[in-house]
């Protein structure tokens, strides 16, 4: 069998990748062992925490805390399931 890039055979079939929590499927080249779902519900608690105990963060700056890829903070902002603080002003 000639091997090419897109080779996403091995020898007991296509290559899969599960979440260690529920099981379900998740992108092979994800950099994560949960899914967006098990991630939502063990992460967000903290990040939410995270956020209401600091002023003035941002995406990027939760992000880098978590290790956590900003696109998935920026969903939970989108979604409104967060809100960043900012400080008051005198």
């Amino acid at each position: 069998m000639k091997k090419s890039r897109l080779n996403f055979l091995n020898e007991q079939g296509p290559v899969t990748k599960h979440c260690s929590k529920c099981g379900r499927r998740i992108p092979v080249n994800s950099p994560y062992d949960l899914c967006k779902e098990c991630m939502k519900r063990e992460l967000f608690p903290k990040v939410k925490d995270y956020i209401n105990d600091n002023y003035d963060v941002n995406e990027m700056m939760v992000a880098e805390e978590f290790g956590i890829d900003r696109s998935i903070v920026h969903e939970w902002v989108r979604e409104g399931h967060l809100e960043y603080r900012q400080r008051p002003k005198f």
